[in-house]
């Protein structure tokens, strides 16, 4: 009896034996579904389109940085909700996606004054600037209302933003090694223009500038491919030319207010004494010619300042005299 009790235990430690001979230590992976081994390579493939059509000396807005680095969101094609967010450098970079098939929206993060909102939905991404109301009120209301038709927010003019859409499908995980290369080219959503005022007269006595221009799209929903249908104001300051004895500059913009709104350029010019002098031109036909130049051919009078400083004496060739009480604080 002694010696079978012996023989059995001696079975069971040889069986405890073998298990343990058998086990390995494995690290634990949470990464992919074990039952199918992934052996994928996913890389996006980017190009820059860094080209303004714009032969102008001022590159205040006629120059694309390359960018830091790039945001490649996906998004569900139905329902349009955001399911991943991925982070490469200007020129791509490597993915880590699920498969299946989705909506890809690449854009430019490291912008100066375009910022992005509305991330979680395709539908609801969009590019906007700063609203400055509050700041450029009392500039603006410098003009007179009913004649500039600008309706909604002052706001800063935007910068490039580098923006690309695509359909994409990431194949189901394999066994057999993939590589796969998503290629998309990312280009500008913001339009640029340049404006020349010509012909003024006294120049030297110009001593600031602000250019306000009305009725411009208030910002761009780039998931979806729209510009925001509300309306907004660009603000803009802008240098004096003295030596070629005129204004010019570039501003940027999402775009023309879409509809038959008229866009009106207004630009404040301050003497040497403060006195305020102001130019209002309807600009909204020079938005359709496509070199993005706009021309300013009038004479403009800029007198020598008399008397103490201060105050309003406009005497500008066809300009009317305006008086406003200006708000401060």
């Amino acid at each position: 009896m002694k010696g079978a009790w012996l023989r059995v235990h001696g079975v069971w430690l040889m069986v405890v034996a073998l298990l343990l001979a058998s086990c390995q230590y494995k690290d634990l992976c949470y990464d992919h579904n074990h039952w199918t081994e992934p052996n994928l390579v996913l890389r996006l493939d980017l190009k820059l389109d860094l080209d303004i059509d714009l032969d102008v000396s001022d590159e205040a807005h006629t120059k694309i940085e390359i960018p830091t680095y790039m945001v490649v969101c996906f998004y569900d094609p139905e329902s349009g909700l955001l399911q991943k967010t991925e982070f490469v450098g200007p020129y791509g970079g490597p993915l880590h996606v699920n498969p299946g098939k989705y909506d890809m929206v690449v854009y430019s993060f490291d912008t100066e004054w375009t910022q992005v909102r509305g991330e979680s939905n395709k539908g609801t991404l969009e590019a906007f600037t700063s609203d400055i109301t509050t700041l450029k009120r009392p500039i603006f209301s410098m003009f007179e209302q009913d004649s500039t038709e600008a309706p909604g927010p002052i706001i800063y003019t935007p910068d490039h933003l580098l923006v690309t859409r695509k359909e994409v499908e990431i194949p189901p995980y394999s066994t057999e090694e993939q590589v796969i290369t998503i290629e998309a080219t990312v280009a500008t959503i913001v339009e640029t223009y340049s404006f020349e005022v010509r012909n003024i007269m006294g120049i030297e006595n110009v001593a600031t500038v602000d250019a306000f221009v009305t009725n411009q799209a208030n910002g761009n929903f780039f998931g979806r491919g729209e510009v925001n249908a509300s309306p907004a104001t660009i603000y803009f300051p802008l240098d004096v030319k003295r030596e070629k004895g005129l204004l010019e500059s570039t501003f940027n913009t999402f775009g023309k207010l879409p509809g038959e709104s008229r866009s009106y350029l207004n630009i404040l010019l301050t003497n040497t004494k403060g006195q305020p002098f102001t130019l209002v031109t309807d600009i909204t036909d020079q938005f359709e010619d496509t070199t993005h130049i706009i021309v300013i051919s009038d004479t403009v009078v800029i007198p020598t300042p008399e008397g103490g400083a201060g105050g309003i004496a406009p005497t500008v060739e066809e300009w009317e005299e305006v008086n406003t009480d200006v708000p401060i604080g």
